[in-house]
């Protein structure tokens, strides 16, 4: 089984979790609010892998994000992690890790949660969906929160997950992401994917990207 999860910066709202079974297929669509829940999904479903969408690690140097901390980056120029950078290079829009970020509650709870699933035994990767989306569907995607948005993801990952038909009306965009990084792991695992970064600052997960 594997995991996708559209991970929240706050446990006020509810964090999608998408579970596949060995034959791509939808095993089921779950939500959780602490981080506690999912430890326990994992404990009790023991997926093979989990791919989060969101920053798992810090770049080199930093203990933490925060501005008050003397902690530095090995090289003070880069203004974010080495895959935060290569996406850029490609074109494909990211928040940066650093201490100015504005997702930093989310970094934060992306790394915690990153150690806490490790120290567990389980494998987790780093995902995005969007840039996983701008690599299957190309760059014409409608903004995440545009009207169009919704349905333009729906169509296309009906034919993705076997299953996930019946589910479609009642899917958000949160969720939808959660099944794009739940797909995203299932192509991780069939030896279908590229990544970007350094051992030393975690590795980002991509669809296979064009030779």
């Amino acid at each position: 089984m594997i995991f996708g999860v559209d991970l929240r910066a706050s446990s006020k709202r509810p964090s999608p979790v998408v579970a596949l079974n060995g034959q791509s297929e939808l095993s089921f669509l779950s939500t959780f609010s602490d981080d506690t829940e999912l430890l326990e999904l994992g404990q009790k479903y023991q997926p093979s892998l989990i791919a989060i969408g969101a920053p798992l690690s810090l770049p080199t140097g930093l203990c933490c994000l925060e501005t008050t901390c003397e902690c530095k980056t090995i090289t003070p120029q880069k203004k974010g992690r080495q895959s935060e950078l290569e996406l850029s290079r490609m074109g494909i829009s990211c928040f940066f890790t650093n201490k100015r970020s504005i997702i930093r509650t989310l970094i934060y709870r992306g790394v915690e949660l990153n150690r806490q699933l490790t120290s567990m035994g389980h494998t987790v990767i780093e995902v995005y969906p969007h840039a996983t989306k701008t690599i299957l569907f190309g760059d014409k995607i409608p903004p995440k929160n545009s009207a169009a948005s919704l349905g333009f993801m729906r169509e296309r990952l009906a034919p993705l997950i076997q299953g996930l038909e019946p589910h479609l009306e009642s899917l958000d965009r949160n969720t939808c992401d959660a099944v794009i990084n739940a797909y995203t792991g299932m192509l991780h695992s069939q030896d279908e994917t590229d990544m970007l970064g350094t051992d030393e600052e975690g590795m980002l997960v991509l669809p296979k990207l064009p030779r």
